[in-house]
């Protein structure tokens, strides 16, 4: 058999331990403040039928990734053509339309990898598989869903110790109204929406340019987007941007919208300076309806949005002749490592195991694997050396693991009935009783402990 070259899918990557342990912390962090705000997890097969995922974003349906069967038959027919689906959000709305007995509102989170057929640029945190960690409230039309999302990503991104974030806030009703305002009809909107969205990439200049292609005044448009963006941000002055648009519904309906929605979160907890409206703020999907937001991180810009999300009041009725009303977030697990990453933050760990039960002897490996079965039901993670190898091996290996405790069993020890601890951080060895060392070890690794 002719020897195959070990590698990986372009866009993908393999976890070590050494990654995998702190990757599974910040999992940790983010699914208890889900479950603090009373969301109850879901979880959704990868694959999906084509027609489920396609026609909800011209953006993702060319991110799509089909699966391709060599079977004949049934399989073959358009019905049964199955792909990876690109987020969590549409097979959500799937799953709210086939299950009537799910209850109102529907608070879920669900945590699971998605794929797109992207290009991959690891630095940006942007791969082809990736980590979505998601939390949506539907069943109901209160902006304090809207709101509670938002004070949710506070919540969580302040956990994870990022101290200097913004949560930009906008609308999409808004948007429509100002479209309406700019080009003086309802046509130009989706068009409107992509090319603003790309105000952050390329900057007023090519965006204008791009406005202009799409029929949409380009200088109209940044001249009253920067008027509206004078009097918003993190202490936005309602009343001015309402005057701006006067006799434009949508647009007025919007910031409303968006003010409900700000006053609302501050009320919850998000502190001042970390929230800002943002009328440049126009994320890409087509199915968000109303107030929409993201998260970004002023230190590192190239990195794009943690988080966002939005309302999506119309998707589950592509599924349903129900329509539900529907808002959330998304915080990407692998931008967030990239961002810890460049800010210094992600430490990598080796190894979980507290104690290593050293092998001094072979006549001792009976009592060693005792002494590992009672630390184990003590709840203490615990490894023991199968080898007979020299102790320094057995001790570097330790340091290397970052294991801070190694127990050693000898002869004169286990006549005594006494067991030699050695502190892997201080260097410290010494004696003890073998009948308390269950409460030191639990005493020495409690939180509060060394």
């Amino acid at each position: 058999m002719s020897r195959i070259e070990p590698r990986t899918f372009r866009g993908t990557r393999d976890f070590l331990p050494s990654e995998l342990i702190p990757r599974r912390q910040i999992l940790s962090v983010i699914e208890e403040a889900y479950r603090r705000y009373g969301f109850q997890p879901l979880e959704t097969p990868a694959i999906e039928y084509l027609d489920i995922l396609t026609g909800k974003s011209e953006e993702n349906d060319k991110l799509i990734y089909e699966i391709k069967r060599a079977r004949g038959g049934e399989e073959d027919s358009a019905e049964s053509a199955i792909a990876l689906h690109y987020d969590l959000t549409v097979p959500l709305a799937r799953v709210v339309a086939q299950y009537a007995e799910l209850p109102r509102p529907f608070k879920r989170y669900q945590i699971q990898p998605v794929w797109r057929a992207d290009r991959p640029q690891p630095r940006q945190g942007r791969y082809r598989e990736f980590v979505q960690c998601d939390a949506d409230i539907l069943g109901t039309n209160s902006l304090l869903a809207d709101a509670e999302i938002l004070a949710l990503t506070y919540e969580v991104l302040r956990a994870l110790g990022f101290d200097k974030f913004k949560i930009r806030l906008s609308s999409r009703k808004f948007l429509f109204g100002l479209s309406n305002l700019i080009t003086g009809d309802d046509s130009h909107f989706f068009d409107f929406c992509r090319c603003l969205d790309k105000l952050d990439k390329i900057g007023w200049e090519k965006v204008e340019e791009e406005f202009r292609v799409a029929g949409i005044p380009g200088d109209r448009a940044r001249e009253i987007v920067t008027d509206i963006f004078s009097v918003a941000g993190e202490k936005p002055d309602f009343s001015q941007a309402k005057s701006k648009v006067t006799g434009h519904q949508k647009a007025e309906e919007g910031i409303a919208e968006i003010e409900e929605v700000f006053v609302s979160a501050r009320n919850l907890g998000v502190a001042e300076g970390f929230l800002s409206f943002d009328p440049t703020l126009a994320r890409g999907l087509d199915y968000y309806t109303g107030p929409i937001f993201e998260t970004v991180l002023p230190d590192l810009p190239h990195l794009g949005s943690l988080t966002g999300g939005g309302r999506y009041d119309g998707l589950v009725a592509t599924f349903s002749k129900e329509n539900v009303p529907a808002t959330g977030t998304t915080i990407g697990l692998d931008r967030i490592q990239a961002a810890l990453t460049q800010l210094g933050r992600f430490e990598p760990q080796p190894s979980l195991t507290q104690v290593l039960i050293a092998r001094f002897d072979s006549e001792g490996m009976a009592h060693n694997l005792v002494l590992a079965s009672q630390l184990r039901n003590a709840g203490l993670r615990v490894e023991i050396w199968y080898d007979d190898d020299r102790m320094k091996k057995q001790f570097a290996y330790a340091d290397h693991q970052k294991i801070k405790y190694v127990l050693i069993a000898g002869p004169d020890e286990r006549k005594e009935g006494l067991i030699s601890l050695k502190d892997m951080l201080s260097g410290e060895q010494r004696k003890l009783p073998e009948s308390t060392l269950i409460a030191e070890m639990k005493s020495r690794l409690s939180p509060s402990g060394d």
